[in-house]
């Protein structure tokens, strides 16, 4: 079964040689940068539970 999620937006600064990086791996892969982006995401270990709150 399929959960639909709400989507958030993500605004980082990056160095223009980074962006241009981050525009052509995923024309390599056949995917688009938030496919990159959250492969990516997903190889990061998971967080300790600590008191964290994130709004």
């Amino acid at each position: 079964m399929y959960i639909l999620q709400k989507k958030k937006d993500l605004h980082i600064r990056i160095t223009e040689r980074k962006i241009n990086k981050l525009r052509l791996f995923p024309i390599e892969k056949d995917k688009t940068i938030t496919q990159i982006i959250e492969d990516l995401i997903d190889t990061l270990p998971e967080p300790q539970k600590h008191n964290i709150t994130v709004g």
